[in-house]
């Protein structure tokens, strides 16, 4: 197991980036946890310190859970999003990629009005799997 160590805190409240390490990611790093969050700037910093940390191409551990398990679940006024656990590398990449470009509603796969992208051409996000809740 990893020993990690800092010294510097977040400017979103006052946990420490390994403080937030323990709480959203597994014991080994390589996944993130089952979490509710109500920041947008929480989730891109689990997802940066995830991404840095594991050896894992996915969130989720998907030999426990299914693909399709919503493990990050956000809050943000009446809405809440999900980002399930088969979410990958290159995904999440892109994702980070775009975070100051605002959250655009697409149609998902089978025509229905509930993915998520900050793709400023509107396209999906390859490999990032995050829905609106309905």
């Amino acid at each position: 197991m990893k020993i990690i160590t800092f010294n510097s805190t977040l400017n979103y409240n006052d946990m420490t980036q390994q403080e937030l390490i323990i709480k959203h990611l597994t014991e080994d790093q390589n996944h993130i946890k089952s979490c509710t969050l109500d920041k947008k700037e929480t989730l891109y910093e689990i997802l940066k310190w995830w991404k840095i940390m594991s050896k894992s191409n996915t969130i989720g551990d998907l030999d426990r859970m299914n693909g399709n398990t919503a493990l990050i679940r956000i809050k943000l006024g009446s809405n809440i999003y999900n980002i399930n656990a088969d979410s990958n590398k290159d995904g999440v990449s892109i994702f980070l990629k775009n975070k100051t470009n605002p959250w655009i509603l697409i149609d998902n796969q089978n025509g229905t009005k509930n993915k998520i992208t900050n793709n400023v051409n509107k396209e999906p996000i390859r490999g990032f799997y995050i829905y609106r809740h309905v």
